[in-house]
């Protein structure tokens, strides 16, 4: 976690080339979540880029700069930004794959839920998705987000101590676009017909693990499941990411395999 303005070239966007000296696997569209940077998945973008992946890793609109500017930033923008990524990758490989941490997995459902977007969606590998907010929170946010500027910070939250680059408030007017994104992606959940790699964290203080089983049961595609037991929210720099980037590689390489 970072003050505002702080971040480091790990925080911006990112673009990895398929390494020249393994079999060319397609296009992969990773999605950050919500306060945080592509610093949070740029390992996962890393690792398969050395697997022939391209990678498309974009800095979501008013993320890595200040606080103040993601509470003046709609819904609307973020998922702008991942389907204009989505767009520029499948322009090249035809269809892709995309994968998301946290609201970066609601990202990634809308594109697999959008009749514009769905046919360049092969797979998704979602993290920890963040689907729903608690109820009271839920409840309270359209009120909130008129007396309170921000409240503390969301991120970091790993076992193993790894620090996340996100901002160090939250602000509230943004948690109430996020709802309003998490809630317009529930009601699309069954239009999601591409195969589903869903890995989520039995300890988790961020993202109630039940959006994981609320996806896995409303989504039309196959899903598989993968439990992460050593790891917290942000399990793309926690115990199980190699585990993780294992199991998304192995996933994707079926799907590939399959179509």
């Amino acid at each position: 976690m970072v003050k505002d303005n702080g971040f480091s070239e790990r925080a911006r966007a990112w673009h990895g080339s398929a390494h020249s000296t393994v079999a060319p696997r397609g296009g992969l569209l990773l999605c950050h979540g919500f306060t945080s940077t592509p610093q949070s998945l740029r390992d996962w973008g890393e690792d398969h880029a050395a697997r022939g992946w391209e990678v498309s890793l974009p800095l979501l609109p008013g993320h890595g700069a200040s606080w103040r500017e993601l509470a003046r930033t709609p819904w609307q923008e973020w998922a702008g930004a991942v389907r204009e990524a989505a767009h520029g990758l499948a322009a090249r490989h035809g269809s892709i794959a995309v994968g998301g941490l946290s609201m970066g997995g609601a990202l990634a459902l809308a594109l697999a839920e959008d009749p514009r977007t769905a046919p360049l969606v092969d797979s998704l590998v979602l993290v920890n998705p963040a689907v729903a907010l608690p109820r009271a929170q839920a409840i309270a946010l359209p009120v909130l987000q008129h007396l309170v500027p921000s409240i503390a910070p969301i991120a970091s939250d790993t076992a193993n101590g790894a620090a996340e680059e996100a901002y160090d408030r939250t602000p509230v007017r943004a948690v109430e676009q996020m709802r309003r994104l998490q809630r317009r992606v529930r009601r699309g959940l069954a239009e999601v017909r591409c195969p589903v790699l869903l890995a989520t964290s039995v300890e988790d203080h961020v993202v109630d693990p039940r959006c994981s089983d609320l996806v896995a049961r409303t989504v039309s595609g196959a899903v598989e499941r993968l439990a992460l037991t050593r790891s917290h929210h942000v399990a793309t720099l926690d115990h199980d990411a190699p585990l993780l980037f294992a199991r998304s590689a192995a996933f994707l390489d079926a799907v590939a395999a399959h179509a």
